[in-house]
C-alpha cells in the first residue's frame, strides 16, 4: 500500500467513526433506495437514500455531536437540507426535508425574511447552534429534486468536502442477498479511447453466488460491461453494489470499493458507462475499462484500466467479482480465447467530429460551433435542420467540453425580439426553455447535448388561482393560504407575497405547482386585509393576483 493511500485508510478508519457511538439518522429499520456511489444520470451517488415507508414527517436526528455549519432552502436539488460538522473530521448532510426543527426553523426564517427569498443559503457561526447526538433536527420530506418521500443522508470529509460512505457508520442494515446479474457484454476498445459494442455474452447461474458466462472469442485490445443490481431483504429496491473486482488470469486489471468519491469524479460518469445503450435501451451497462482521458478518485490505481490484449491463440480465464456493503458477493467465471477480428467505424452518410479540431457548422438561419475537445473519441454525426429546428441526432455520445448553438432572424418583429428564445424539444415533443443570450437578431445559448433545438417564444404569464379560500372571506380557521401557481413553458422564476404592503413568505412547491404562506410567521392585525401576489416566469413574463380577506386571530 502507498503511503499517500495508507494516510487515506487510517482517516477513513478514525473519521468515519468506528468503534463510535453513532446513530441512525431516523428511528425505523433502514432500508434503501440508494446507495453510495451508484450511478445516476448525471453523477455517482454522494450518499445514501433511507426509504421512509412513502410518508413525510419522521424525525431525523443528528447522528453525531455537532454544530449547523451550512443550511440551505432551495426549489429544486436538496429541497431543504442541513449540514452538521462534528468534532471528528466529518461533516453530516440530511435532504430534502419537509421542515427542521423548531430552532432551525427560526433561523431560517429570519433570513428568509431579511432577504425576502424563500430560497436561502447561510452559514452560522461555530457552536452558534449545535446538537448533541440523537438530538431532533429536523423531519423528513420529498422537498427539491427528489422524485419521492425519503432521506438522502451523507457523510463528508469536512476539510475536503469529499463525499464518504455513510454505511460505513455500521447503521445495521438487514441484507443477505448477493449482487445480481442481468447482462455480460462485449467491447472492442480503441487506444484514444473509443470503443465499440460486440455483443451480449451469454450467462448462466450455477449457484446462488456464481455464474457462469459463454466464451468470449476475440483478437485485439478488448473491454467488459456490467448490467447488474444488488437487492436488500424485505426491499424491491435495485441499488449499486460496494466492490467491483475484474481479474485475468489471476491478476486484478479493474477494481475499486466505495469508500469515498470526489464532486469532480462526475464530469467522467458518462465514460464509465456504455452511453448509447444507456439513452436508447435504458440498460445500465457498466464499463469496466477506464478511458485515457477519465480519472476516478475511488479508482486507486488507474494504470489497471481494464483493456484486456487478446493475441491469436491465446487463451485466459477470468472473473468478475462483485460484492455489496455487507459482504455478499458474486462471481462471473470468463473465458477468453484469441479469435476474430473487428473496426472501428462503420461507413455511413455521417460527418466523423474529431476532438483535436474545432467545427463550425452552418446552415441557413442556423449554426453550430463545435470547440475543440467537444467530444473525448471522434464521433460520427448527422446534422441536419427542418422547419427552424436543428437535429444534431439521439443523445448517445457524451459530451467533454459545451457548444454554441445560434438561431438568426432576419425579420424580426417586437414580440419576437423581447420574448424569443433557444429551447431543447424533450423526448415527449415539448419545447425546454434554455437561458438564451440575445444579440441584435442573433440568438446564441451553450449546450452540453446533443438533440433536437429549435426557436420558441413564450409570450404568455404564469396563472394564479386560489386553492383553500376565495376573495372576501373570513379565513380565521386557516392556518395558511394556499394558491396554485402554474407556467406552461419557461417555468417560474419568482414569486412575491405581499400582505397589507408587507412581504410575506410563500413557500414553493413545484411538483404539485403550489405556495403557501402560514398565518404563523407574522401577526397580522384582526380585520381586513389585502392580498398581492405577483409571480413572474424565467422568460420575464408577469402575473399578478390581488384579494381582499378577512381574519380575525
Amino acid at each position: 500500500m502507498q503511503v499517500k493511500n495508507l494516510f487515506k485508510f487510517i482517516f477513513l478508519v478514525s473519521a468515519i467513526g468506528y468503534g463510535q457511538n453513532n446513530i441512525s439518522p431516523l428511528d425505523i429499520p433502514i432500508k434503501l433506495s440508494g446507495t453510495f456511489g451508484e450511478l445516476r444520470n448525471t453523477h455517482f451517488h454522494t450518499g445514501i437514500d433511507i426509504k421512509t415507508g412513502g410518508t413525510q414527517g419522521l424525525k431525523v436526528k443528528a447522528v453525531k455531536k455537532g454544530y449547523l455549519s451550512r443550511v440551505r432552502v432551495s426549489v429544486g436539488g436538496y429541497g431543504k437540507s442541513l449540514y452538521i460538522k462534528h468534532y471528528d473530521g466529518t461533516t453530516s448532510v440530511y435532504a430534502h426535508l419537509k421542515k427542521f426543527s423548531d430552532v432551525i426553523e427560526k433561523y431560517v426564517k429570519k433570513i428568509q425574511y431579511k432577504k425576502r427569498s424563500y430560497e436561502i443559503q447561510s452559514f452560522p457561526k461555530v457552536d452558534e447552534i449545535t446538537f448533541d447526538s440523537g438530538e431532533l433536527i429536523g423531519y423528513s420530506g420529498n422537498t427539491g429534486s427528489s422524485s419521492g418521500p425519503h432521506l438522502h443522508f451523507e457523510i463528508r470529509n469536512s476539510k475536503s468536502n469529499s463525499p464518504l460512505n455513510p454505511l460505513n457508520l455500521n447503521l445495521n442494515i438487514e441484507d443477505t442477498i448477493n449482487p445480481i446479474i442481468k447482462g455480460i457484454y462485449l467491447y472492442k476498445v480503441y487506444k484514444n479511447g473509443g470503443y465499440k459494442f460486440l455483443k451480449e455474452v451469454p450467462i448462466k447461474k450455477i449457484s446462488n453466488d456464481t455464474y457462469e458466462a459463454s466464451l468470449i472469442k476475440q483478437i485485439g485490445r478488448i473491454g467488459i460491461g456490467i448490467n447488474y443490481y444488488d437487492k436488500q431483504d424485505r426491499s424491491y429496491s435495485k441499488n449499486g453494489a460496494y466492490h467491483l473486482n475484474l481479474i485475468v488470469n489471476d491478476n486484478s486489471i479493474f477494481n475499486y470499493k466505495m469508500n469515498e468519491i470526489s464532486f469532480n469524479d462526475k464530469k467522467f460518469l458518462k465514460l464509465l458507462v456504455d452511453y448509447k445503450n444507456w439513452y436508447l435501451n435504458k440498460n445500465k451497462i457498466q464499463k469496466l475499462f477506464i478511458h485515457p482521458k477519465s480519472s476516478y478518485s475511488f479508482i486507486e490505481d488507474l494504470s489497471k484500466n481494464g483493456i484486456i490484449n487478446l493475441l491469436k491463440d491465446d487463451n485466459y480465464g477470468g472473473k468478475i467479482e462483485i460484492k455489496d456493503h455487507n459482504g455478499n458477493k458474486t462471481h462471473v467465471i470468463l473465458k477468453f480465447s484469441g479469435i476474430k477480428k473487428d473496426t472501428l467505424f462503420d461507413k455511413s452518410d455521417k460527418k466523423i467530429i474529431y476532438p483535436n479540431y474545432e467545427y463550425n457548422i452552418g446552415f441557413k438561419g442556423i449554426e453550430v460551433n463545435f470547440p475543440k475537445n467537444t467530444f473525448y473519441n471522434p464521433t460520427s454525426l448527422k446534422i441536419s435542420t427542418r422547419n427552424d429546428t436543428l437535429d444534431l441526432g439521439k443523445n448517445i455520445h457524451p459530451i467533454n467540453k459545451s457548444f454554441e448553438i445560434k438561431f438568426k432572424t432576419d425579420q424580426i418583429d417586437s414580440l419576437t425580439k423581447e420574448k424569443g428564445f433557444i429551447s431543447k424539444i424533450t423526448k415527449y415533443g415539448k419545447p425546454l426553455f434554455l437561458k438564451t443570450t440575445k444579440s441584435d437578431s442573433i440568438w446564441y445559448v451553450n449546450v452540453s447535448s446533443l438533440g433536437k433545438y429549435t426557436f420558441s417564444i413564450d409570450s404568455v404569464a404564469p396563472i394564479i388561482s386560489p386553492i383553500n379560500f376565495k376573495e372576501k372571506q373570513w379565513l380565521s380557521n386557516l392556518k395558511n393560504l394556499k394558491l396554485k401557481v402554474k407556467d406552461d413553458l419557461s417555468g417560474v422564476k419568482s414569486i412575491e407575497g405581499i400582505i397589507n404592503g408587507q412581504w410575506v413568505l410563500f413557500e414553493y412547491e413545484p411538483k404539485n405547482n403550489t405556495i403557501i404562506y402560514n398565518f404563523s410567521d407574522l401577526n397580522f392585525p384582526d380585520g381586513e386585509h389585502k392580498l398581492v401576489i405577483t409571480v413572474e416566469d424565467l422568460n420575464g413574463n408577469k402575473s399578478k393576483y390581488q384579494t381582499v380577506f378577512f381574519r380575525k386571530n
